[in-house]
């Protein structure tokens, strides 16, 4: 909340920072030394605080969902959903 105060942004986007979802997140990332996977990018307006300026101001790593499934290896499997009752298959044998 130091941070949010001490950037210029108006009032309210600063009580609705600190008030949303987002200010926890970065707090949590920061705490936790986590990365925040998230589709918005920085912006320079004084109306609202967007995760990636609150990241950048408090040095927690941020990445797109594209980056977060490129870095992860990600693997989509198209077919038929398995039967009830059946067992999932691990990989090539």
């Amino acid at each position: 909340s130091e941070w949010a105060t001490g950037q210029g942004y108006e009032p309210a986007a600063v009580n609705t920072f600190l008030q949303v979802a987002d200010y926890y997140l970065v707090a949590q990332a920061l705490a936790s030394h986590h990365t925040v996977v998230t589709h918005e990018i920085p912006s320079t307006s004084t109306k609202r605080i967007k995760i990636p300026n609150a990241r950048i101001g408090m040095g927690v790593k941020v990445m797109t969902p594209y980056e977060m499934l490129r870095v992860e290896r990600a693997q989509f499997v198209l077919g038929s959903p398995a039967p009830p009752g059946s067992r999932p298959v691990s990989g090539p044998r």
